[in-house]
């Protein structure tokens, strides 16, 4: 055991992180008190951190985690239990008949305790210390999948947004665009506009029909996505506030996220404990070949009734036992060979995770600093189509520009709300994403979020 912990040092600096990740004091604490500013603001609207704490009671996957880890814990003391004394008390009682010469019938009864200790067993040993292995690897999984529940509250969370944002766009795109079709139904009819521009809206305002119809079966479907999750109908979430601070991460260096990725990602630290835990099976299997030693001592007593006379005798014994196989008929051979196929199968595994570790790194620090350059240009850009839409407004009632164009202003306007709560949605999952990639993810991003969360009546 010692030996695999030097082998992988990120495993034994997490170990104590790994074990507490879920439960820390202070961001209970923090968790505790949104949730009590949440439900003092509205009782209606749900904030992320309910909903997270909702899903942790809820969801499967971390709850099949945790019994996995519990089952886990068990392993250790069921293999240190092998080298344990070993106390067993048997009975039996019998009745005898012979039937030679002359029939003679006897009962007979005896009481027998054995006592065993295990002084050596290689192959013990090594289940021991795969049992410990076992254990980290139960925790890095739990851990794994605290921060993947993490990820997937949020996500829903915001998808929700997204399409109730969408919902609300299309709605209202829908109302602009039924009021200039009535306007250019009423130009029409005084002669100051054409028919085709008649058709036009009424073309625009049947598509938009559609696009309200699929945005608002598009909600539905994210309610159900974080209904699965959380069990939580929340039909009114906790809005983002438009200060959120779109910072770069920190530290700043893309190299620097990757070192933290190859030294504690979650499913990297798995995969490494995995290859211990098969090299540790190598040695169980390896331990076959060696003696084993006991200490064995017994201790029984014989009562016998034959033609009404009664006998008794008592004995008892304590000795070494040592056993060494001599022809298993190559099993223990195949099974080591066996054992170091499964290594070499989890090293190869831990090179394509490490890789993989790598690649979310790199992919989620570049999607932070893209998402925050997007939603900075489609702000700017927001801005711009709405002043441009007013002009053409102020156009329109100067009858300098048409219906048309003004369809198609509004349209903009529409689109690029949507586009900017989207890339503030992005902002948000990508650095989630990016804290995963190095393992550093926890409540308290969380916690951070749900400060600018409001209530929106």
């Amino acid at each position: 055991m010692r030996n695999a912990l030097k082998r992988c040092q990120p495993c034994r600096r997490l170990q104590t992180r790994l074990h507490n990740l879920a439960s820390t004091a202070a961001t209970r604490a923090a968790i505790a008190a949104a949730c009590l500013f949440g439900s003092l603001a509205s009782a209606n609207a749900a904030n992320l951190v309910e909903i997270y704490e909702q899903s942790r009671n809820y969801d499967a996957a971390i709850k099949g985690a945790f019994h996995d880890l519990e089952s886990a814990r068990l392993n250790v003391p069921i293999a240190r239990s092998s080298f344990l004394p070993q106390l067993n008390f048997s009975g039996s009682a019998g009745l005898n008949d012979f039937n030679s010469d002359q029939s003679d019938t006897y009962f007979n009864s005896g009481l027998r305790i054995e006592l065993s200790q295990t002084l050596f067993n290689r192959e013990f040993a090594a289940l021991v210390d795969q049992a410990q292995i076992g254990v980290m690897q139960a925790e890095a999984l739990y851990a794994s999948q605290s921060q993947d529940l993490i990820l997937r509250v949020a996500t829903a969370y915001f998808d929700v947004l997204r399409a109730d944002a969408n919902v609300e766009f299309s709605q209202s795109e829908l109302q602009a665009i039924a009021r200039q079709r009535e306007q250019a139904e009423r130009r029409f009819d005084v002669g100051l506009i054409p028919v085709t521009d008649v058709r036009t809206a009424q073309a625009l305002y049947d598509l938009a029909i559609a696009q309200e119809i699929a945005a608002s079966n598009q909600l539905q479907t994210a309610q159900e996505a974080l209904r699965v999750i959380s069990g939580v109908d929340a039909e009114l979430l906790s809005r983002l506030t438009d200060d959120l601070p779109l910072n770069r991460p920190d530290p700043a260096d893309i190299d620097d996220w990757v070192d933290l990725a190859k030294e504690q990602n979650l499913a990297l630290v798995l995969a490494r404990l995995t290859t211990d835990s098969a090299r540790a099976g190598i040695s169980v299997e390896r331990g076959q070949r060696y003696p084993t030693v006991a200490l064995t001592a017994s201790a029984s007593r014989l009562d016998t009734e034959q033609n009404l006379r009664d006998s008794m005798s008592e004995s008892g014994e304590i000795g070494l036992v040592a056993t060494l196989p001599i022809f298993t008929g190559g099993r223990i051979k195949a099974q080591i060979a066996q054992a170091q196929a499964d290594w070499m199968s989890a090293t190869a595994d831990l090179e394509a995770q490490e890789r993989a570790a790598v690649q979310q790194a790199r992919d989620g620090y570049r999607g932070v600093v893209a998402s925050i350059a997007r939603a900075r240009a489609l702000n700017q850009a927001l801005v711009s189509t709405q002043q441009s839409a007013d002009a053409v407004e102020a156009g329109f009632r100067a009858g300098t520009r048409t219906s048309v164009e003004v369809l198609n202003a509004l349209r903009d306007v529409f689109s690029a709300r949507a586009d900017y709560a989207n890339a503030r949605y992005d902002y948000i999952l990508n650095s989630f994403q990016l804290k995963s990639a190095a393992g550093i993810l926890d409540e308290s991003d969380l916690v951070n979020i749900n400060r600018f969360l409001v209530s929106i009546q």
